[in-house]
């Protein structure tokens, strides 16, 4: 597994995306990854929602930046 299209944010790594749903929305979505010391990735959250709906692609993606960064900085990774 490799980190290309990750950004790096206090020794994680995550990636941002949205998707449109016309019932929903705009809806973002998060990954989150660490390298560990041997050199493998832990997936620590795989392809979960943002909560909420949004009126953009952009404000979701946004909003699922905002969001990742937030489970990395309380380390709550098996809440989402």
């Amino acid at each position: 597994m490799d980190l290309y299209g990750f950004t790096q944010y206090k020794g994680c790594f995550y990636r941002v995306s949205a998707n449109y749903s016309p019932a929903d929305g705009w809806r973002g979505t998060i990954d989150v990854r660490k390298q560990r010391s041997d050199g493998g990735v832990e997936a620590l959250v795989s392809h979960s929602d943002v909560p909420g709906n949004f009126a953009s692609e952009d404000r979701a993606r946004v909003a699922a930046g905002a969001y990742a960064r937030t489970i990395i900085d309380e380390e709550k990774f098996s809440d989402v």
